[in-house]
């Protein structure tokens, strides 16, 4: 079974141009256009990438080399209006075009947008460079895209904004054929479908597939069929979409047409050579969830490209992270996704995303998976301010070169068991008949929490939450912060997870006010959480301690790996903040604010050693998986060191303490029923202990000595630290023996009491009812004497 990966992208090139945002720029143009080609004779070839980079020029690229092999330096005052247009020939020599639209050298101003440059080339390295100019489109005009297909290897064509269509000789750009543009009609998607025989009934000839704004609710389809003999055939219909809500919009050359709205949501139509008036769906919308282009509502931070049969690339962002997601549309499954770090120059500002497709190779992996073996093209521009100043202005883009690998066709044995793959990508669109008042509001509540943290507005999703939260009187926590929901909640305010599961990075915003309610509230399982480390390790990564040391009064299920795993950063913190005191400038240094010391505040958020060591040890714990953990943990007998020596400083304070071995009066408080307890003291409750107790110090320590006793012998600066210990434990371990003697004597008081204060909490009809019933031997010699048993013995067993 062929399967689908994306692989990871590399940079092809990078670059800083102009961009225009000028009055007669209705819309953003970006600083790169870009176009693929593969040459005739690739032999293995990655194929060549032209880019036309505004007030620069022409760049031909070899993608397998990552170097320039043509360029065309034009000057910062020439600018061009879409993607340039490379053509190879049988010889080594090439083609290529580019529209401009301003220079110097157009003989008027109403010739921009219209002109049609050319450069031959002989050879790829060749220094003769000559190039042609002519007017191809209509006055008034501005062009949208340069097409070329092998179908048509003499023609090319050129499109127009409003739908002109120019078919021009590639030779000596006469124009053999046009199609007049529509009026009122703006042109926003163009495809080349050059193998979709289905579209057409002619089985040789070019199929252009265009997507322009039709009526009110309605976009107007056009496919194109252009023969041998240069005559153009059309066929029209309509999509049931408004084409102010389209965002992307792609087509594959098998005839399946994909349009994404603003909205997330997906639509998919199979085209035939028989268009119906109105287009009907393939297959039920997807509604995508978790991009940042639905919260800006923009159409430039998305960007889809069909690349074989029904399989769709999509490139957005979330989460600070260029995201790539391979779905089939027909069967509404992801098969593979990828995300790439932002480049440094573009993470400051708004994305301009663009998909063009590269080179592609058709292989053959068994008998029955034939594969596409491709590259796609990713443009990344960076999209100047709305507030900036009109005019040019520089604009930051990165080309990248994405290799993916997916099957020809189509097929259910490739879609199964991908369900669960998109769903973190999905938005649920359950039957409202369904779901109660209350979880349709909950359903909207985790969608909003999920676009705006995903977005980078932490506080916007605390606030969302926080209006919606249960107040203290209402007496509804149980029904409505159930654990599912409490899970979503949770993995949305941590972000655990990216695209590709790991772990969100330390940059992204955070608030932890929702973390901490739910805390508080003690619905929070350590299991709720997947990512690595747990919920411990989610928190660490968030740098939130207060909230580490909530969980552990509030969490029952953390797990020991989780805990150590976190105690080893406490210990490597409180080292280097040791390091740092020591190497701080003495009393005559004062004045120096270059020093250490100023640099090791930079994390003074971690919670303290001794703090965390008592947490942990009065936590509920096993002793083998915490013996397992520590092992496997803590390696280093530096670190194992550094906790000995709280654990010293704690048995040298408990020792000096005096010894308590009967509680005092006011310790003790008698019940309703006169039974006397052991109940403390009040301000004994309220203070927080900084030193646990005596035994679960020793038991902390037995494990410790038992993880690393061995290491701790190789390292001579802990021998003195053990040599303390075990003289400071000995007179308890003494004192322990003497004191055990006292057991046997005392046992019977104490089982006595046990017994009362169980009795005593026995309700009063439940003491009344067996009081009543009488003796248990009264009631054995009742029915020995009166049951008539006949053959049978009744023995009675006492335990």
């Amino acid at each position: 079974m062929a399967s689908s990966t994306i692989n990871e992208p590399f940079v092809l090139s990078s670059y800083s141009s102009s961009s225009s945002r000028g009055k007669k720029a209705q819309k953003y143009t970006p600083g790169v256009y870009a176009s693929a080609y593969q040459s005739q004779k690739a032999n293995g070839s990655d194929g060549y990438v032209t880019v036309a980079v505004q007030a620069d020029g022409v760049h031909v690229l070899d993608v397998s080399t990552l170097h320039p092999v043509i360029s065309h330096t034009l000057g910062p005052s020439t600018s061009f209006s879409c993607p340039p247009l490379s053509c190879p020939s049988s010889s080594n020599a090439s083609t290529t075009y580019a529209v401009i639209a301003s220079s110097p050298e157009l003989s008027s101003q109403e010739e921009s947008g219209r002109t049609l440059w050319v450069w031959r080339h002989e050879t790829p390295a060749s220094t003769q460079k000559t190039k042609e100019s002519k007017v191809i489109l209509s006055e008034g005009q501005t062009a949208y895209g340069l097409y070329s297909c092998a179908e048509l290897p003499d023609r090319i064509v050129l499109l127009s904004t409003n739908g002109e269509l120019a078919l021009v000789q590639a030779d000596s750009l006469e124009v053999k054929s046009s199609r007049g543009a529509q009026k009122g009609n703006v042109l926003f998607a163009k495809f080349v479908a050059a193998e979709a025989t289905s579209l057409s009934s002619k089985s040789n000839g070019a199929v252009m597939v265009l997507v322009e704004s039709g009526s009110a609710k309605k976009t107007q389809l056009r496919v194109l069929t252009i023969d041998e003999a240069d005559s153009i055939s059309e066929q029209e219909s309509e999509i049931p979409i408004e084409s102010d809500k389209i965002s992307s919009v792609s087509c594959s050359n098998a005839g399946t047409l994909g349009v994404l709205t603003t909205d997330g949501s997906w639509h998919s139509y199979n085209l035939t050579s028989n268009l119906p008036s109105t287009l009907n769906q393939t297959s039920p919308p997807l509604h995508l969830s978790g991009l940042s282009f639905l919260s800006e509502n923009s159409r430039l931070s998305v960007s889809t490209l069909a690349l074989s049969s029904s399989h769709v690339l999509l490139a957005s962002v979330a989460a600070h992270e260029v995201i790539l997601l391979l779905w089939d549309l027909q069967f509404s499954v992801l098969l593979a996704s990828h995300s790439i770090s932002i480049p440094a120059t573009l993470s400051s500002s708004t994305l301009h995303i663009g998909l063009l497709p590269g080179s592609e190779t058709h292989t053959t992996k068994s008998a029955a998976a034939q594969v596409i073996v491709g590259q796609a093209i990713l443009i990344l521009s960076s999209v100047p301010g709305k507030d900036a100043d009109s005019g040019d202005q520089k604009s930051h883009s990165v080309v990248l070169v994405v290799p993916y690998v997916v099957p020809t066709t189509s097929t259910v044995a490739a879609a199964m068991g991908k369900g669960e793959a998109g769903k973190k990508w999905l938005r649920a669109q359950e039957e409202s008949k369904n779901l109660t008042a209350e979880e349709q509001v909950r359903g909207k509540l985790l969608a909003s929490m999920r676009t705006a943290m995903q977005g980078g507005r932490p506080q916007a999703a605390v606030a969302a939450f926080m209006k919606w939260a249960p107040k203290p009187e209402e007496e509804a926590t149980a029904k409505t912060l159930d654990y599912n929901f409490v899970k979503e909640v949770l993995n949305i305010s941590l972000l655990t997870a990216s695209a590709e599961g790991k772990a969100a990075p330390a940059t992204a915003a955070y608030s932890p006010e929702v973390v901490r309610y739910l805390l508080e509230k003690r619905l929070i399982c350590s299991t709720m959480v997947s990512a690595p480390g747990g919920l411990l390790g989610a928190l660490r990564l968030r740098d939130d301690w207060t909230s580490i040391e909530l969980a552990f009064e509030n969490v029952l299920d953390i797990s020991e790996a989780e805990i150590v795993d976190t105690l080893l950063t406490v210990v490597r913190r409180h080292r280097s903040t040791k390091s740092v005191a020591a190497a701080a400038p003495k009393a005559d240094d004062a004045m120096d604010v270059d020093t250490p010391a100023a640099a090791g505040n930079t994390n003074s958020s971690v919670t303290a050693l001794p703090v965390f060591l008592n947490l942990m040890a009065t936590y509920p714990t096993s002793h083998g998986p915490l013996l397992l953990a520590l092992r496997k943990y803590l390696k280093d007998a530096e670190d194992v060191t550094v906790i000995l020596q709280v654990l010293d400083g704690w048995v040298v304070k408990k020792m000096h303490e005096e010894a308590k071995l009967l509680p005092t009066k006011k310790d003790l408080k008698k019940t309703e029923q006169g039974v006397w307890v052991v109940v403390g003291r009040k301000s004994d409750k309220k203070k927080k202990v900084d030193v646990p107790s005596l035994e679960k110090i020793v038991n902390l320590l037995q494990i410790i000595l038992d993880a690393s006793f061995l290491s701790l012998l190789q390292h001579p600066p802990a021998h003195k630290l053990l040599r303390k210990l075990q003289n400071q434990l000995n007179p308890e371990i003494t004192f322990g023996a003497v004191v055990e003697t006292l057991r046997g004597p005392l046992e019977p008081f104490a089982i006595a009491q046990e017994k009362t204060v169980k009795e005593s909490l026995i309700p009063a009809q439940e003491r009344e009812r067996e009081r009543q019933k009488g003796d248990w031997r009264q009631r054995r010699k009742n029915v020995n004497g009166g049951a008539d048993i006949g053959l049978y013995k009744l023995e009675e067993l006492v335990l």
